[in-house]
């Protein structure tokens, strides 16, 4: 049985020096546990195992961006979809790129190894 869909805001950050790209909800949680969707891909789930942060290591080469693109991100929408064998997460980065499309997608999947509750989340930049 799934629990009742939940929508949060988002707030982002950028680090050049390092290309990291870091995105939290704007509500307070307590961390509980990070889950590695792929190298460089980290999902962070509250106490209540709900998804609160996505953690993007070398993030103009996972989405193929310049750097300085991430100051013009424009939009955000990830979905993570939790049942009880897996862990599905779709994400999608829009930015203000001149002459090049502007929404670019990550899509993972692992299996659901940590016994979170069925749910489905949804991180949006409003």
């Amino acid at each position: 049985m799934k629990s009742k869909d939940k929508i949060f805001e988002v707030e982002y950050f950028y680090n050049e020096s390092i290309d990291t790209l870091g995105i939290k909800v704007k509500r307070d949680f307590q961390y509980g546990q990070t889950v590695e969707m792929d190298e460089g891909i980290l999902l962070d789930f509250d106490i209540d195992n709900v998804p609160t942060a996505l953690e993007l290591l070398n993030a103009s080469e996972k989405l193929s961006v310049p750097k300085e693109s991430f100051e013009k991100m424009h939009c955000f929408n990830m979905k993570v979809c939790v049942d009880k064998d897996s862990i599905l997460m779709c994400a999608i980065f829009g930015f203000m790129i001149p002459n090049e499309d502007d929404e670019y997608e990550l899509n993972y999947f692992i299996e659901n190894n940590f016994d979170f509750v069925p749910t489905e989340t949804e991180l949006v930049i409003a």
